[in-house]
């Protein structure tokens, strides 16, 4: 992309946040052409939404063990506590995700040489559940293609964020039971669901890539890792709940 046509690009995202609209992906090859330039194009975004403050939200994730992890930051508006009120006329469209995320407790600063996992793992000393709201700028999504969708902070329309554990380190993660209800109808009950199984395989990647990318990660610092559930779409009325037994539960109410 030339820095005319990323200028461009990032407009097109940040107006669409700014003024609650889609936009049609421009059809000649104006927009991002690979991974890079999709960060860019986040970050352009990110620098005039939250300008001065560093991105405390993350998104990671993989759709499967043979595919290139990702990241997108969340905006820090939309990222609420568990039991918030939201409106669903705030939103093209309404996915609902059971996550889990992983709550950075040590500072991690930028340095020379790779974190290496066990280091990782100390410094991640919470594990969360969270519900992502999925949602997107782009008005044909599903054609855009994946790099518009990530330069889009790959569809994140919130984050929802619940109770936790301390003691995660112990823990099988593969395998959990989770339960995703609707209005008390139970949408998934099962054991594991992750694409990469254990979430907690993306932990390596995920702080090096962040630190590299955002200076550094500082406690309260937080890192989404993926769908359990795959997306299921609802409408305004809607009381979610996910939870993960031993673990913990995010609600959240779409008016």
């Amino acid at each position: 992309m030339e820095q005319q046509e990323m200028q461009q690009a990032v407009a097109l995202v940040l107006a669409a946040y700014r003024g609650g609209e889609q936009f049609d992906t421009p059809a000649e090859a104006v927009g991002p052409q690979t991974v890079a330039q999709a960060y860019a194009v986040q970050d352009g975004v990110a620098r005039a939404l939250w300008p001065g403050q560093r991105t405390r939200c993350w998104k990671v994730g993989a759709p499967n063990k043979d595919s290139e992890a990702y990241s997108a930051p969340i905006p820090p508006r939309r990222v609420h506590a568990s039991g918030a009120r939201l409106s669903g006329d705030d939103f093209h469209m309404i996915g609902i995700e059971a996550e889990l995320a992983f709550r950075v407790t040590r500072p991690l600063p930028p340095r020379a040489c790779l974190y290496e996992e066990a280091e990782v793992r100390a410094a991640l000393g919470e594990l969360c559940v969270t519900i992502e709201l999925v949602d997107t700028r782009l008005r044909q999504w599903q054609q855009a293609g994946a790099l518009w969708r990530l330069a889009d902070n790959q569809i994140n329309g919130a984050l929802i964020v619940g109770g936790g554990i301390s003691d995660w380190q112990g823990l099988e993660l593969a395998q959990r039971p989770l339960a995703l209800t609707v209005n008390g109808e139970v949408l998934a009950e099962q054991r594991g669901g992750h694409p990469l199984g254990d979430p907690a395989s993306l932990l390596g990647w995920s702080v090096n890539h962040l630190v590299a990318r955002n200076k550094g990660l500082e406690p309260g610092d937080l890192i989404t890792t993926g769908s359990w559930t795959g997306m299921r779409f609802i409408a305004p009325g809607a009381e979610v709940c996910a939870r993960f037994p031993g673990i913990g539960e995010a609600r959240v109410r779409i008016d």
